[in-house]
């Protein structure tokens, strides 16, 4: 059976420094991830004159965020659990490996 959102399946919890990082006004390179059981593309991008975001490209629209979701108020707590906006609330993000 191919399901995309399989909790069987064998994921590396994100962290941070295994995002790939963008800078300037380079291509982003994304990783693939699952947050909250969603698949998604993610890169953080550092523009130079701003503060470095994270950046989350939804596969299909997700049910709060829709095509993607972006902030730079963010810092992982634990692997896989990314803390984020000035309320504190959390994504888990991971990588699947099946």
């Amino acid at each position: 059976m191919n399901n995309e959102n399989n909790n069987n399946d064998e994921k590396i919890l994100i962290t941070e420094e295994m995002i790939p990082m963008v800078s300037g006004n380079n291509e982003p390179n994304p990783i693939r991830i699952v947050v909250d059981e969603h698949t998604a593309r993610c890169f953080l991008l550092d523009r130079g004159w701003n503060s470095m975001k994270i950046v989350i490209l939804f596969d299909k629209p997700h049910p709060v965020w829709d095509d993607y979701f972006t902030t730079k108020y963010f810092d992982f707590i634990e692997p896989g659990k990314m803390r984020w906006g000035h309320e504190k609330e959390s994504m888990r993000i991971s990588k699947t490996l099946a």
